[in-house]
This record gives structure tokens, sequence and C-alpha cells, in this order.
């Protein structure tokens, strides 16, 4: 994952409500931005501008017709008076000389911080650095990295959205399986259960999809099986009774009874794959929990950071 796949989500996402024309940028995504990078690009304002517009991180309103007089054409100004930006939009028109700020429809509307700390916060967010170190670095409170990290994986939900798939497919193995997260805790001597996840993973091309339940009922697992598994798929799962119905509705299942084999002896089906996904996505969250409203951000996370390695990986051969 590298800071322009990002930009493009943020653009394509913010620009309609802008009003604008979106421009399309020819930029190297495959290239990802190393740290001394990033600091020469925030040695000043202007390069910080320039270096966002290049790849759609800030609309380019050059030339865009004013909106407001429909004569007019924006074009860059600089006036310190403006914002702590300096840099802005002005429509050519001196009748009605429109301002707009350079962080409309972007990824920096509606924020305080400097386009530098933004820039750094997310590159860091991107590399997994820890909070405590961002805070020191940037000289910001935890809840502002707290609330930018979560953005920052509320991107991750746009992005799986964009290049939504349908896994599986003829021939092919989805594993399936229901995972409980979250510590059971007493409050007040009350039991708060954790949050039950629904999840599928290919299991040779590792493509998943993950989605909190607010139960294992076959109406709603069928659901999402439908919805991200393609139809003629090999599906393997245990024995819960929500799956008996899935050789009747256009997949070929086999099952592993988990109280007697791990594999199963005669077919050789198991969900070894999914089981070692749960691991790896239970690692992945905090440390010390979080609430359920946050679980499919950071399973749209895992998923968005096990996507790039794997393009990664694959554009090294």
């Amino acid at each position: 994952m590298n800071i322009h796949e990002i930009s493009y989500v943020i653009v394509n996402r913010n620009v309609k409500s802008a009003g604008f024309v979106y421009k399309h940028y020819n930029v190297n995504t495959e290239m990802p931005i190393k740290l001394k990078d990033l600091f020469i690009i925030c040695e000043s304002i202007e390069k910080i501008i320039q270096w966002c517009i290049s790849i759609g991180l800030i609309l380019d309103l050059t030339g865009e017709v004013c909106k407001k007089c429909s004569h007019g054409h924006f074009g860059l100004r600089k006036d310190s008076s403006f914002s702590n930006d300096i840099f802005y939009w002005k429509c050519s028109n001196k009748k009605c000389s429109k301002k707009v700020s350079i962080r409309n429809g972007s990824w920096f509307q509606g924020h305080n911080l400097s386009l530098e700390k933004i820039l750094f916060i997310t590159y860091f967010w991107i590399y997994k650095i820890d909070q405590e170190f961002v805070k020191h670095e940037l000289s910001i409170c935890n809840q502002t990295i707290v609330d930018w990290y979560n953005y920052c994986r509320e991107v991750c939900i746009e992005i799986l959205k964009t290049d939504s798939e349908k896994i599986g497919g003829d021939s092919v193995i989805v594993e399936i399986d229901e995972s409980k997260f979250g510590k059971r805790k007493y409050h007040k001597g009350r039991q708060v259960e954790g949050q039950w996840v629904f999840g599928g993973i290919e299991r040779d091309s590792k493509k998943s999809f993950f989605a909190t339940v607010e139960n294992r009922t076959k109406e709603t697992l069928l659901k999402l099986i439908k919805d991200n598994i393609k139809p003629g798929t090999t599906i393997i799962s245990d024995c819960w009774k929500a799956y008996d119905c899935l050789g009747s509705e256009g997949f070929e299942h086999l099952k592993v009874n988990h109280s007697v084999n791990f594999v199963d002896p005669e077919t050789g089906a198991h969900t070894n794959t999914i089981e070692s996904t749960w691991r790896a996505l239970k690692k992945s969250l905090p440390k010390y929990g979080t609430v359920k409203s946050l679980y499919d951000t950071y399973f749209s996370q895992y998923c968005v950071r096990k996507k790039c390695i794997t393009q990664k990986n694959k554009n090294k051969h």
C-alpha cells in the first residue's frame, strides 16, 4: 500500500461533492514513497501542494469554469492572509473573484492539521508506525492520531468497495468459517459477549472477505456467501447446520467434522487456511481490544494490506 493508492480513493470519493470534474493523473502507483522523499516534498508549502496536485491528493482546478459566475476560470493564487495553506483557487473574473480552498473535495478537507502533518500521519499509518512515535514526532495528541488512523481504515472500506469482486469459481476451493472476536469481560456482574465474524478465503490465491454478523443463522450466512462467492465454487466448511443447504444453492460442498478430525480422511477436506487467517486477523487488532463498531474497519485494513503485499510479490516476478 502507498500514499498514491489512497489518493485515488479519496479523490474519487470526494470529488462529486466538491462539484468539479476529476482529472486523471499519470502516476506510477507501484512506486512507494520513501520517508526521505516525504521530507523533501515537505520542505515548503509550494512543494507539498505541487506534489499533492500531481497525484490527485488535491484537486487541480486550473482552468475549471467558476460555477458562481459561469464566466471566469480558476487559477492558483498565493496569499498568506487567506489561510495557513497560503495557496487557494481564485476565479479570474474580477467581478466575481470567488475563492476556493485547496482542501476542497480532498483528503485534507475539514481538518485543521497542516498539510505536512496530515501527509506524515498518513505515511506513518501505512507503515504501521506506533502511535506513541507519531505523537512524539508530530507533537499532536493521542485522540488526533486515533481519529486519523480510524479515518485511514475507513478508506480501506472504500478501497474494497471500489475493487469489489466475488471470490471462487469453478474448480476453486473457498474455505468458510465463523469466529468470535473480543474477550469475554464482566461489568457489574454481567457477561459481555464478543463479536461474531464470518469470512471466506480462496485456498490458493488467498483472496478473502470478512463481515461482522449479529447471528449465525442460515439466512444471514447464506446471503453473505451468495454476495461474496461465485456459483460453482467448492466450499469447505465445518459441520455448522447453517451450511447444510449449500449443495442445493449452486455450490459444491465439503465438510470436515472438527470434533473427530481436522482433515476429513475420505475427502481430504480441511479449513486450515481460514483457521490460520483468523489467528493472523486477531493478531492485527489492537492489543487491548476495540469497540464493535470498528471491527469492520480493521478487517478492511487487514484485507487491503494483504492485497497490497500479494500484488507487490506478483510484481517482483
